[in-house]
């Protein structure tokens, strides 16, 4: 459980984090297409997969959601992204 706690907690702070920097350099968040299969998602999924790259947490979030989107919370849509802001 306190494994558990510890890789959502670092979850939240990375995407916590990606949302204050883009507001600080006051950037956009969103693209033209949010989908998958888009190649312009916008600033902050980009900075989501590029993360994910190298971090092996956000690496396993963000294939979780691929694989099963309606059984996992996700911190991405932009209401979210609204209400962290």
């Amino acid at each position: 459980m306190d494994k558990e706690r510890k890789k959502w907690r670092a979850i939240i702070r990375i995407i916590i984090d990606v949302i204050l920097f883009l507001s600080k350099q006051n950037l956009y968040f969103r693209g033209h297409r949010e989908s998958s299969d888009s190649k312009k998602q916008g600033i902050f999924l980009e900075s989501m997969k590029l993360i994910a790259k190298y971090n092996h947490v956000m690496n396993e979030y963000l294939s979780d959601i691929q694989v099963s989107k309606k059984h996992m919370p996700t911190y991405l849509p932009p209401t979210i992204q609204n209400q962290l802001i």
